[in-house]
């Protein structure tokens, strides 16, 4: 880093604080401000707060670690994850946006009632937004700028952790979600722009895109789906690397925390104005997320191969190349896209769990009639709280890829309840609890039972471990626990007007037919255009026409549907004023 380079972060992280301090009043006005904007975002902005959440400082060097290990193919456990994010966009927005919650937790006591479903909203509001949000904080996006300022700057890890926290937690603790969300709407941008510098500089030193293919072909690292060869038995083909993307795509996208779109997701959908900007909102972010930022980091990663060969930690090799290839002052833009990409997360993740602790713990549990201001403070502090301890996590993390393989596995026990959370009335508190409890137990036993009877780790075997585990417990504890009451069934059917089974309650005049042929379609397109731009820039230009031709046929199905949407599918904006109102 030379003093231009510092100068362009410098004047970036200036800008953000600038930005954080002139919406501090604003922010604090209340409550909703502080954690919503007051509900009136369009779907541009709330989709793209979205994707630059998504878009970390960690995820370049997951990428990159996954590509020099795997291969191309290897980004099957991201792009396996869109089928359900897809989902969300057809089935789960509307049914966010319909609930009126402020925060994923808050449904425990509209979907059901009594003194297990206060419980059970308190534990998720702790567990997910303090403990659980303060691990992912540490171990992917600290980590991962950490490890890009150790080797742009040389600063040791300590000195890189407060830095990029300190500078982070003060700006969100003030801006609040205002600041959150106009951020991130330049800094996805800024984050994206950094991307494609750095693809377009490894690709030249590298001698060009001809000459990188054919280094790189004999290896195997630009197939895009895993080979099979040497399987013949099903053991055998379970622990093939195709084994290993059959179980992303046939179990892994519904077995996993986000399935039903997940906490931060949630927050963007009910900051939208109405329930079709929600929907768009959350389309956009599919887009974003897969289609327009995979391609340069996998470039990049596919060049490190040639230019780092021997790099033995493979998440470092994507800050390397900034150090090797990049000149003085666009060195400076690059590592200011990392902030972006830092920031964004970490001030979504902050103001997220700060929202958890406030709306469904404090103010729910602890001071009920205290002023709006009040509240906003008590956030501030968490807000702080919250940093500091990612803080903590960071020191002992090292591997951003071993985490996030850890963090869907840990999760994949709690994923089909919620999924039926929507679709069955039998489910109940109860089934939740029981579920996020036995989780971490059931992944610590599974290697002592894999020993004991000689099972070979594979993905599948590993997803249906800890699903059918975990269901062993909350089966029953659903089946042997009272209902839900039938009045807070119908009031939940009346309000959200859910698919699935739900008795005499359901609204037999929903048509999701519709819904279920655009997320096939959709998911289809979204998967076509994600691999267009890499087959054509791969040299592969009959696969990469192929295509296009299908994501511009499938895209056409799906934005014809969503013009034809029947208006019983869309809640006005008075009626979400009404819904949130009812909610608080």
């Amino acid at each position: 880093m030379q003093t231009l380079d510092w100068i362009v972060v410098a004047v970036y992280c200036v800008a953000s604080l600038g930005l954080g301090l002139a919406l501090t009043k604003k922010a604090s006005s209340g409550v909703e401000s502080y954690f919503l904007s007051e509900r009136r975002l369009g779907w541009w902005l709330a989709g793209t707060s979205m994707a630059a959440t998504a878009f970390s400082s960690d995820t370049p060097l997951l990428v990159t670690g996954i590509v020099r290990r795997r291969g191309v193919w290897g980004n099957w456990e991201i792009w396996a994850l869109a089928i359900s994010t897809m989902a969300a966009v057809f089935f789960f927005s509307k049914l966010w946006k319909r609930s009126g919650v402020m925060t994923e937790v808050e449904l425990s006591e509209i979907r059901y009632s009594g003194k297990s479903a206060a419980f059970l909203r308190g534990f998720k509001a702790l567990y997910w937004g303090i403990f659980y949000n303060a691990f992912v904080m540490g171990a992917w996006p600290v980590t991962g700028l950490t490890k890009v300022m150790q080797e742009t700057t040389h600063w040791d890890k300590t000195t890189s952790i407060f830095f990029c926290l300190g500078l982070t937690a003060l700006y969100s603790t003030l801006s609040g979600y205002w600041g959150v969300i106009l951020t991130d709407f330049f800094q996805f941008f800024v984050a994206m722009g950094g991307a494609v510098l750095l693809a377009v500089y490894s690709v030249k030193a590298c001698g060009g895109m001809a000459v990188l293919v054919e280094k790189l072909s004999p290896t195997g690292k630009l197939n895009f789906f895993p080979p099979l060869e040497g399987a013949h038995s099903t053991a055998e083909v379970l622990s093939s690397p195709f084994g290993w993307f059959l179980g992303l795509i046939l179990i892994q996208w519904w077995a996993w925390k986000n399935t039903d779109g997940g906490g931060i997701i949630v927050q963007r959908i009910a900051s939208c104005k109405n329930e079709k900007q929600a929907i768009l909102s959350t389309l956009w972010f599919n887009i974003a997320q897969y289609a327009l930022r995979s391609w340069p980091w996998i470039i990049t990663a596919l060049a490190s191969l040639i230019l780092l060969p021997d790099l033995a930690d493979h998440e470092r090799a994507y800050p390397r190349l900034i150090t090797l290839l990049l000149p003085a002052g666009v060195r400076g833009i690059m590592v200011a896209s990392f902030f972006a990409a830092f920031m964004s997360t970490m001030s979504t993740h902050i103001n997220w769990g700060s929202s958890y602790f406030v709306n469904d713990f404090y103010r729910r549990f602890l001071r009920k009639d205290a002023e709006d201001r009040h509240y906003v403070r008590v956030g501030q502090c968490v807000s702080l709280a919250l940093a500091a301890t990612a803080a903590v996590v960071a020191f002992f993390t090292e591997s951003i890829g071993q985490v996030f393989t850890f963090i869907l596995n840990l999760t994949a026990a709690i994923g089909p309840v919620y999924i039926l959370r929507w679709l069955w009335w039998r489910i109940n508190p109860w089934s939740e609890i029981v579920a996020i409890a036995v989780s971490l137990p059931v992944i610590l036993l599974r290697p002592i039972v894999f020993q004991t009877f000689g099972i070979s780790h594979n993905l599948t075997l590993d997803l249906l471990f800890m699903i059918g585990g975990s269901m062993i417990f909350w089966l029953p504890a659903t089946l042997l626990t009272p209902p839900v009451p039938e009045e807070t069934l119908a009031n939940f059917c009346r309000k959200v007007r859910p698919p699935g089974f739900w008795r005499e309650w359901k609204d037999k005049s929903q048509r999701w037919g519709p819904s279920l042929r655009l997320w096939i379609a959709s998911t289809v397109a979204l998967a076509a255009t994600t691999a267009g731009p890499l087959e054509w820039m791969l040299g592969r230009k009959m696969e990469g026409f192929l295509s296009a031709t299908l994501a511009v046929l499938f895209w056409a199905y799906t934005i014809k549907g969503l013009n034809n949407s029947h208006t019983d599918d869309v809640v006005s904006a008075v009626d979400v004023d009404n819904l949130s109102r009812d909610s608080a």
